[in-house]
């Protein structure tokens, strides 16, 4: 019997790659350890208080500058071209969220509803633009999906009793010596294995059907898009644009 975890699928998948792809092994103590890049250990700090009243955009801006050691680049004629001001109000209060976080909803607020913002975080950088700008630039990612894909192992010896038997072993006495259970049931362990590589392949293709139905649908190929995703094993090849990979999880670009 398989089990597809479907609830939540999509922001599991983000959480669970945006940690496998920041881990790089790392000998010490005799072990191996993941080393967290840089990149994601800024965007994921935690910050105290975010308190913004009326506060002109690019002064917003100016103030992400200061909390993290990422050049924080908007660019600032995309924006103004989409209608986003550089003095555009912004308020805010906020305690206890990550940077990455309070990015979003700065950036939710400065583009309101007709306006979509996005940001690329690569090494020391951060660009922030609109979300058209930055869907031209096309990335490739390959996300680990195996965590995402549980099954219920199939019992390989299965017990049925044979009441055919039974019935004549009552009948003489019970005598033989043989069990009222049946044999393994067939198959097998390579039945099993067979059945687990095609539970596998079902699972991956409904998580393909589930990602480009709910990701940007219109991005992808199937769609009239550029985007496309492929399987090899448990794992996805995801080519497309940043805003995509940024909702699973795969926006950190590392400069090392």
């Amino acid at each position: 019997m398989r089990v597809l975890i479907a609830a939540g699928l999509v922001a599991t998948l983000a959480a669970s790659t945006a940690v496998a792809q920041t881990q790089t092994g790392d000998q010490r103590s005799g072990g191996a350890r993941a080393r967290v890049p840089s990149t994601l250990r800024y965007l994921n700090e935690r910050i105290d208080e975010v308190a913004f009243e009326e506060a002109p955009l690019d002064q917003v801006m100016d103030w992400l500058g200061t909390l993290t050691p990422m050049q924080v680049v908007p660019r600032w004629q995309t924006l103004e071209d989409a209608g986003v001001e550089r003095d555009k109000p912004i308020t805010m209060n906020v305690r206890g969220l990550r940077l990455s976080q309070v990015l979003w909803m700065i950036m939710k607020e400065a583009g309101g509803p007709d306006v979509v913002l996005a940001y690329r975080a690569s090494g020391r950088l951060l660009t922030i633009s609109t979300a058209l700008d930055l869907s031209q630039e096309m990335v490739t990612r390959v996300y680990d999906v195996a965590d995402l894909l549980v099954r219920v192992p199939t019992i390989p010896n299965r017990m049925s009793i044979d009441l055919t038997q039974l019935s004549q072993q009552q009948g003489q006495g019970g005598g033989g010596g043989q069990s009222i259970f049946g044999g393994s049931g067939g198959g097998g362990q390579q039945d099993n294995d067979d059945r687990g590589r095609e539970g596998d392949n079902e699972d991956i293709d409904e998580l393909i059907a589930l990602i480009v139905q709910t990701i940007e649908p219109d991005s992808w190929v199937d769609n009239g898009g550029r985007g496309t995703i492929h399987a090899y094993n448990k794992l996805l090849v995801v080519y497309n644009n940043i805003l995509v990979h940024q909702k699973l999880g795969g926006y950190v670009e590392e400069e090392d």
